[in-house]
């Protein structure tokens, strides 16, 4: 007999996690060169892969120890896969609330980019 179901699971430790409905993915160099095996030595990948590292959306759920968002909260942040799907879970660590009247795309566009910036000359 074959069962299906949903499952919430994790593979480290980390921060408690929230779930977010995603309204925009950033598409970062990262993404096609994984899609295109460059790291297939170093960052070997489970097929099948839903790629994406960087999401804006609103809070659906959140899990235990989660104190600063609320369902319904409007978010940025970074993940280490999953940003290309409707939902992602995102480390709490890894997310801040989006400013008022930035659009979606431009959100989501910010996490890599800003971590990824120029360190020093």
């Amino acid at each position: 007999m074959a069962l299906t179901y949903r499952a919430v699971q994790f593979s480290e430790y980390g921060d408690p996690e929230v779930l977010v409905r995603v309204r925009a993915a950033g598409v970062n160099p990262i993404d096609w060169k994984v899609r295109a095996g460059a790291f297939a030595a170093t960052m070997p990948v489970e097929f099948p892969v839903v790629p994406g590292g960087d999401v804006a959306g609103v809070v659906e759920e959140i899990g235990d120890g989660v104190g600063d968002l609320a369902v319904g909260d409007e978010v940025f942040g970074a993940v280490t896969s999953g940003g290309y799907a409707e939902l992602a879970l995102v480390p709490v660590g890894q997310l801040a609330r989006k400013p008022e009247g930035v659009p979606w795309e431009v959100a989501a566009g910010l996490p890599k980019a800003v971590t990824a910036g120029p360190r020093g000359s």
